[in-house]
């Protein structure tokens, strides 16, 4: 019986040998673009709970009148990862207005979009009706959409129909056309997704689509699909790995592995990633206590980023010590009685390995201790750190190997910068435009008293009324059209120069001409028009080198180690010759040979050797592309 039954096995598999080996695409080989027009509408926060149990993304071409009346669904849509575009304003015939109207149109939503999700971005564009030509796709500067499946949802109002339609005609690479307006849609596009998923298809925006694809999208020109081609299918974006590890000198080590292909973005405090409020991944850092990690990748942050990974740490360190200084010695402390407390005097960071305190320790100026407590039964303190400065001031948040030292501790020393709390900097925090006002009154050294202010958001009880008051008479700020000042708002980079050229033209600096010195970044068109000048005229003189990359990074918010550094160095230029004073008029006596005219020798302008940059992270911001000409064309149009 068993040599029976071992020759019917060895039968069997010599048969499935023969049979055909079946062959499938893995899933994420086959990708699909699914696109809603005309929303948003109450129907679309259905569709975007349906989206997120499925794990698909979709791309919204949304209008602008529509956007305004649903903004927490605009918001809702780009942070679930979903690609958010333009669909006009309120969807005319963009080939019959004029090149001003089709204009007003689009910035119209673009500024819509933009106040709902909070950020300055670029959109993508469908025309309206898919009507279009070459003026429009100039206009718009931005790469534009057609579609290579229409359901015909908006026709049938019918979600079986929805659902046929969108199966008979889907293949990899399609761009298919929904509108989220119509309940029907909604409901046949959901289940077509099911149906497609469980035959390998992967649902993407349509920028992901192109990527992965290896077409790159180009200003101005509209595209239809991205079928399969030489280049292949590249993989998806890969979500990121969060992992900890105990760092010896106190907290736990995060690190961040991301998709290569983009950079990785994170947040602490548990909140989405988003460029308003996560941080740039450089490499491992610190964290102490118990928070929430969240990260994500991001090669678009409008369109190509991956799933956020999220990482709840949980750890008690030991309390941290404190650190007293008096007459050249520090001495430190610590709440617990059984802490062993380790120390260095370099400004390097102590680790359970270092020096243990005993007794109270003798510094010079210039000179930072650091220190971390150990305890049993706890992880290793946070560690706090204690910087004399040459002028005797205390830091708490700055050492002498920051290499932002030199300029800080110069501002404190001079009464620059006072700082965010005693002894603290916060150098790393954005500096806000009433902060710049006044750092510049006290740079000034002539605080008199300037005619008040009427800033509709200005109070006289302010703590930089009366610098805002000196800055405005002399014309160093204006405020805004609105007549506000927004003294509470991160100021830009490029309106830092602004302020920092006028003050040292109030002081009577003679200040390089033109914008040619601009062009040393690389992203010297993302420079505002009205900034050019004060940019280049900074960068001439070395009061601004911008970053490490070669770009200048104009609409960034800069720090309070970037605003001092810039201040210091203008600081540092050669004072301005004093203007002479006149002599009193005497009429000569007449004599025989009238005395000849002296020409005055000319005076050489100065040259500074560049500074180091700002910051010494490279930072690469995109450039802006010039508006390409108007040219009429073709007329296009398939959608009623």
């Amino acid at each position: 019986m068993k040599k029976k039954l071992l020759s019917l096995l060895l039968a069997l598999v010599m048969v499935a040998a023969l049979l055909p080996t079946v062959t499938s695409k893995a899933a994420g080989e086959k990708l699909i673009a699914v696109t809603f027009d005309d929303g948003p509408s109450q129907y679309t926060s259905t569709l975007l709970d349906g989206l997120k149990q499925r794990g698909a993304k979709a791309t919204f071409f949304m209008q602008g009148i529509n956007a305004a009346s649903y903004p927490a669904v605009v918001k809702r849509a780009w942070l679930e990862g979903h690609q958010v575009c333009s669909h006009s304003y309120n969807h005319p015939q963009l080939t019959t207005l004029s090149s001003a109207d089709v204009r007003s149109q689009l910035t119209r939503t673009d500024s819509i979009l933009d106040n709902a999700i909070g950020l300055d971005m670029s959109y993508m564009l469908r025309p309206p009706y898919g009507s279009y030509n070459q003026n429009v796709l100039n206009i718009a500067g931005v790469p534009c959409l057609y579609w290579s499946v229409d359901t015909l949802d908006w026709k049938s109002r019918n979600a079986d129909s929805v659902y046929n339609e969108f199966l008979r005609s889907a293949r990899d690479g399609s761009i298919v056309l929904l509108h989220d307006i119509y309940s029907t849609s909604v409901t046949g596009a959901l289940r077509a997704i099911d149906t497609l998923q469980a035959r390998g298809f992967e649902f993407v925006t349509v920028d992901e689509l192109f990527y992965r694809r290896g077409i790159t999208m180009q200003n101005a020109r509209i595209y239809f699909d991205a079928y399969p081609g030489a280049a292949g299918t590249a993989s998806g974006i890969q979500t990121p790995a969060i992992s900890k590890t105990e760092s010896p000198s106190g907290g736990l080590l995060i690190t961040i592995n991301g998709d290569s292909r983009g950079s990785v973005y994170y947040t602490t405090n548990g909140e989405t990633p988003t460029p308003a409020n996560a941080t740039k991944y450089i490499g491992p850092f610190t964290v102490n206590g118990t928070c929430t990690i969240k990260a994500v990748s991001v090669i678009h942050w409008n369109s190509i980023r991956s799933k956020v990974a999220s990482q709840t740490i949980e750890y008690i360190p030991a309390p941290a010590p404190e650190l007293k200084y008096a007459n050249g010695v520090v001495t430190i402390t610590d709440s617990n009685p059984s802490a062993v407390i380790h120390y260095t005097t370099d400004g390097s960071a102590p680790t359970t390995s270092s020096a243990v305190y005993y007794s109270p320790v003798s510094i010079s100026p210039d000179s930072t201790v650091r220190a971390i407590a150990e305890v049993k039964g706890y992880g290793p303190s946070a560690v706090k750190l204690l910087t004399v400065t040459a002028g005797g001031s205390i830091l708490r948040d700055v050492s002498v190997k920051d290499w932002h030292y030199a300029n800080f501790s110069a501002a404190v020393d001079q009464g620059i910068i006072n700082g965010t709390s005693p002894e603290v900097m916060s150098p790393n925090q954005s500096l806000t435009r009433g902060m710049l006002v006044t750092m510049l009154y006290r740079m000034g050294g002539d605080q008199q008293t300037a005619a008040p202010v009427n800033y509709s958001d200005v109070s006289a009880n302010a703590w930089y009324y009366q610098a805002l008051c000196w800055a405005t008479a002399n014309g160093i700020v204006t405020g805004y059209r609105d007549g506000t000042f927004l003294p509470n708002a991160d100021i830009t980079r490029q309106e830092l120069c602004a302020m920092i050229y006028r003050y040292l033209d109030l002081k009577g600096y003679t200040l390089p001409e033109g914008e040619a010195a601009a062009g040393r970044f690389g992203d010297v068109k993302s420079i505002g028009g009205w900034a050019r000048e004060y940019v280049a005229a900074l960068a001439e003189l070395g009061v601004v080198t911008g970053y490490n990359d070669g770009t200048f990074g104009p609409a960034r918010g800069a720090s309070r180690a970037e605003a001092v550094t810039m201040l210091m160095r203008a600081l540092a230029l050669p004072a301005p010759e004093p203007e002479p004073t006149p002599e009193p008029t005497v009429t000569p006596e007449p004599t025989e040979t009238p005395a000849p005219t002296e020409t005055p020798a000319p005076t050489e302008a100065p040259t500074e050797s560049p500074e180091p940059s700002e910051t010494p992270a490279p930072s690469q911001e995109p450039s802006e592309t010039p508006a390409p000409t108007e040219e009429p064309g073709k007329i296009v149009i398939v959608k009623p």
